[in-house]
């Protein structure tokens, strides 16, 4: 089944190809009741059929550019989709909205080497923030060099990557001692591994991904499974550790593994704070705030969206950040209506 962000049945018919002649036209003359982004969706996938192509380019280049960015940010994006917004992108030089798309780890690597081979000298400077897919998939600098707009501070740049993240012998060892026990705590939750002699298995994938590479690292924290994700979290090069929050394939339910356990490092719960996406569930804002590593920015802008039960269990929870105790506290009091000295 073709991924699609919109749940209308009748995008989906039009994007599966089985829309008749008379759906095709009322779409083609705007006359079906789509949102810009079902408009977007469902034009694209038309653009096969030559007797509709014209027409349906035409509509595309009037759905408006922050419906478009919208779009290629979206974790959920089509990616068909989304490949051709990228090459409008670059056949019109639209810089921002090539950024949304390098911004997007979800994407395959790619797209970004389709920027790397025709993007401009901006396009490329941008690729170069997304260190993570660079040095994942180091074919895709080789592509940037090959690139005739490339200039010397991002060949230099290339350079400082390749040496410090490329051609190390070996990366630094994550630490067994207590993370064994984790990865054994996650394996026997998993109902797929439940046959396996636990032991043996958490020792076999720590001791595997001590043995690979920086770069070898970071593609199995983006592609990996979720019991080496939660291993690669710990690992002492912080690019490798952010890697797992970027994966694509990280869930919710990790996420909140992740913010539950004090031995993760504060920079990561510092980046699922800041992360809208994460931070629109609950049970994960709950954790947020009683978890002593949030930053307190965060956790106070938290707490004021906490359900009274929850404002109760801050207030008794010893490890929760004095502030942060004392401002659940308040708002408690004013939520429950307690009155003041009760």
């Amino acid at each position: 089944m073709i991924n699609l962000i919109s749940k209308n049945p009748l995008v989906r018919r039009i994007v599966e190809n089985n829309a008749n002649k008379e759906m095709l036209d009322w779409l083609l003359e705007k006359q079906l009741a789509f949102t810009e982004e079902e408009n977007l969706e469902s034009l694209v996938f038309i653009l096969k059929d030559e007797d509709l192509k014209s027409r349906a380019l035409d509509l595309l280049k009037s759905i408006p550019g922050f419906v478009k960015e919208n779009y290629v940010k979206k974790k959920e994006s089509n990616h068909r989709v989304v490949y051709y917004l990228l090459l409008k992108a670059l056949e019109f030089h639209n810089t921002n909205l090539i950024s949304k798309i390098i911004q997007n780890q979800a994407l395959p690597f790619t797209f970004l080497s389709k920027i790397a081979e025709e993007g401009n000298t901006f396009d490329l400077e941008i690729l170069l923030e997304n260190q993570i897919k660079l040095i994942a998939y180091p074919e895709i600098m080789d592509l940037m060099e090959k690139n005739p707009k490339i200039n010397n501070f991002i060949r230099g740049r290339i350079n400082e990557i390749r040496e410090f993240y490329l051609n190390t012998e070996k990366s630094e060892d994550i630490p067994e001692n207590e993370l064994v026990e984790e990865v054994k705590a996650i394996i026997s939750k998993d109902k797929e591994l439940l046959k396996i002699e636990i032991e043996k298995n958490a020792l076999t994938i720590l001791q595997k991904i001590n043995t690979i590479s920086i770069s070898e690292k970071i593609k199995l924290a983006l592609l990996g499974t979720k019991v080496e994700r939660m291993i690669l979290v710990r690992d002492p090069n912080k690019i490798v550790s952010n890697a797992v929050i970027e994966s694509p394939k990280i869930s919710q339910e990790e996420i909140l593994l992740l913010i539950k356990n004090r031995s993760v490092p504060g920079e990561i719960i510092g980046k699922i704070a800041k992360n809208r996406e994460y931070t629109k569930n609950y049970s994960i804002l709950v954790g947020l705030v009683q978890n002593p590593k949030t930053p307190i920015a965060n956790a106070i802008s938290f707490i004021k969206k906490l359900h009274i039960k929850d404002l109760q269990l801050i207030i008794r929870d010893k490890e929760v950040n004095p502030i942060i105790k004392n401002l659940a506290f308040n708002y408690y009091k004013g939520k429950s209506g307690m009155k003041k000295g009760s």
